[in-house]
């Protein structure tokens, strides 16, 4: 058989947070093609790129940078394309009615998903979300429910996984001699400036560390960072830092598989490093908790003075040096990863 997963959501995180239920679903489809459906901006193929059970379907973009498949040319052009793999089931890790009717329009007879939003009336069974009037739901709350009604509430690893062959390791360190021993990874990058700590906190921070451990530093971050690592570099002027923000994905990637503990904003970077089994700790000031515990690689850091967060907090800049470091030590003294 041949089975489709559609997971539209645009970030790094979002798709190896839903990774999980993926493949808890795929597992019981035994023998089966697996295929999901996503947007390019996950880096879906460079995440699983050895996972060879799994294929892409990419959302497309025009030569204009709009999406292709957008609009009511662009739902019929992705129904011709759907309809071309001859899909038996699809499931829907989405609340939007519009991708259930293109999976009908598709041929596909059996089409699982959330019920809202008037999905219910396309999935095969019918399924209504009791629901359905609720604007507000937590994506991962809703993701893990439903998993666990597809799979009949078997225990399946939340951990996501990122698969790293040794070869890849060893031709990076050739290419770049890289120090594999003691590193640390600092997220500095984020997808917005409510989940970013400022830069001078990060500076303090790196120094704190530099000055009481022997470490090496990996800065994590995208293209746009590059300018706030060399700030980092200048003013501490330290040569014991390697940079990731200029780095093709994959290769940044693999260097993070050598780093013994990340400490970040709530990124992409952040659940890349969960997947590679390193234990992280994320400043967490405006993301729902459970986005970020999903893995038992995670640990978090909220706002002095709180005890939950939300997408309206705002609070980053209520994440005192002092708090990260005593969580860090914490962590640290325990699983002595430094």
């Amino acid at each position: 058989m041949k089975i489709l997963f559609i997971q539209p959501r645009v970030g790094i995180g979002d798709f190896i947070l839903f990774l999980p239920f993926i493949k808890a679903i795929a597992k019981q489809e035994k023998n089966s093609e697996i295929y999901i459906l996503t947007k390019k901006r996950t880096a879906a193929n460079q995440i699983i790129i050895n996972d060879k059970n799994i294929k892409i379907i990419f959302l497309e973009r025009d030569k204009n940078g709009k999406q292709k498949h957008d609009g009511i040319k662009g739902f019929f052009e992705l129904k011709e394309l759907i309809q071309s793999y001859s899909f038996d089931k699809a499931f829907i890790l989405h609340q939007s009615c519009r991708y259930a009717l293109m999976c009908k329009l598709a041929g596909i007879k059996n089409i699982f998903g959330y019920g809202r939003n008037f999905q219910f009336l396309f999935l095969s069974p019918v399924v209504f979300n009791l629901n359905f009037f609720n604007k507000n739901f937590n994506i991962y709350e809703e993701a893990l429910q439903f998993t666990k009604k597809i799979t009949n509430n078997k225990e399946f690893n939340k951990n996501a996984e990122i698969i790293l062959p040794d070869k890849e390791k060893e031709d990076f360190q050739l290419k770049y001699k890289f120090n594999s021993k003691k590193n640390i990874i600092i997220g500095i990058g984020g997808s917005g400036p409510t989940v970013r700590w400022s830069i001078e906190n990060w500076i303090t921070l790196i120094d704190y560390f530099n000055k009481k451990y022997e470490i090496n530093f990996i800065i994590a971050g995208g293209k746009d960072d590059e300018t706030n690592f060399n700030l980092i570099k200048k003013k501490l002027n330290i040569k014991n830092i390697f940079s990731l923000c200029d780095l093709p994905l994959r290769e940044a990637i693999v260097c993070m598989s050598f780093g013994n503990f990340f400490i970040g904003n709530d990124s992409g970077m952040h659940h890349i490093a969960a997947a590679l089994g390193v234990n992280t700790l994320v400043l967490i000031g405006s993301t729902p908790l459970n986005y970020t515990q999903y893995s038992t690689f995670m640990n978090q850091v909220l706002p002095d003075g709180y005890d939950n967060v939300g997408h309206s907090s705002n609070a980053m800049k209520n994440i005192s040096v002092q708090t990260v470091i005593k969580s860090f030590e914490n962590i640290n003294l325990i699983k002595k990863l430094i």
